[in-house]
């Protein structure tokens, strides 16, 4: 039988203070009609809790704990990388790659003790098996339904996105055949209500 290692009550309390200090990462849309931003914790928890509502319905044969493993993983790049709005400026988005390289690195020296969220992270972005692509495609879709429950046409007008913008980024909804029909799904869902931002003729 293999022997126990408890880690410390400091080391617990360390990991604390991270998932603190993943909160202070605040993302673009708000939290749904809170009136707050969203944060990284609230984001790498909904995003868990729906891909365990989604998996064993539309992918059962896929590994739920793996899967939930890197929906709370995927983000955390982002305590060292800062999160890159999916339409920033073009610079900076070239620079998102190497920045969450750089930040995988920093976690490792951070978490020798926690090599499988690391892994989970890397494995994440590199989207190296079945699971991954399905949390990563789930992982498109809960931005638009956040700006649905929120701030709607106020979203995409102050930051000037049209449907075809959306349409032709979201395609990334597709990555996992398994989540794929979710991406025409939406766009009949929000014909009914087209609150994108119109650019003047």
């Amino acid at each position: 039988m293999a022997s126990k290692n408890y880690p410390s009550i400091q080391r617990i309390a360390e990991l604390q203070q991270f998932v603190a200090d993943f909160s202070r990462i605040e993302r673009v849309p708000q939290l749904a009609d809170t009136g707050r931003p969203e944060n990284d914790v609230d984001h790498s928890y909904g995003l868990a809790l729906t891909c365990w509502f989604l998996a064993p319905k539309i992918a059962p044969e896929l590994d739920l704990a793996k899967i939930l493993c890197y929906a709370l993983a995927h983000d955390t790049v982002e305590i060292h990388a800062g999160d890159t709005f999916i339409f920033a400026p073009e610079a900076e988005l070239n620079t998102k790659s190497n920045r969450e390289d750089a930040a995988i690195v920093q976690l490792e020296h951070d978490w020798p003790d926690f090599l499988q969220m690391t892994q989970a992270a890397k494995n994440y972005k590199a989207k190296t098996d079945e699971e991954a692509k399905f949390v990563y495609s789930v992982d498109k879709i809960l931005p638009i339904l956040m700006v649905h429950l929120g701030e709607q046409s106020i979203f995409w007008k102050r930051h000037k996105i049209t449907k075809k913008m959306w349409q032709q980024n979201k395609v990334t909804i597709k990555t996992s055949d398994m989540v794929a029909p979710y991406y025409d799904l939406l766009m009949d869902w929000l014909s009914d209500t087209d609150y994108f931002y119109k650019e003047r003729p």
